[in-house]
């Protein structure tokens, strides 16, 4: 795998992976950044329900990490504590396709362009009790 351009992900895989830290109430990593405590708890968990390939997997955690890190600037924090937990569902959507190099992270420039772009069709509320899978969320 080529850590300067990781393969896109299945934005499934990513929503799961919200959707765990929702059900763990880890919820303020987004704001607070993120510990090994909640690292451990969040991947166990994705182990044991993600039904897919290792590969798969992998890339599905280094976005996810990668998003969580990427919430961390000033703007993007700003962003999630204006729109909320809705912000989610294209801030996934957006983390499956865009660019991602280990080193350097997402663009946030870019993140914030699809962010404004992508408006979610239902409230997060709706959206978190529902199956990824049942989403029909493609990469």
């Amino acid at each position: 795998m080529d850590l300067s351009d990781v393969p896109r992900a299945a934005s499934a895989d990513l929503w799961l992976l919200i959707q765990i830290m929702v059900e763990c109430e880890h919820g303020l990593l987004f704001l607070r950044g993120v510990t090994d405590v909640d690292r451990a708890k969040i991947e166990d968990r994705f182990w044991n329900d993600f039904e897919g390939g290792t590969e798969r997997g992998v890339v599905a955690l280094m976005r996810f990490w990668c998003l969580v890190d990427i919430f961390q600037s000033r703007r993007l924090r700003a962003l999630l504590m204006a729109r909320g937990y809705d912000i989610f569902y294209p801030a996934v959507v957006a983390a499956a396709r865009l660019r991602l190099n280990l080193h350097w992270g997402f663009n946030p420039q870019r993140l914030i362009w699809a962010l404004a772009t992508e408006r979610p069709a239902y409230s997060s509320t709706l959206r978190l009790g529902i199956e990824a899978s049942q989403m029909g969320m493609a990469a």
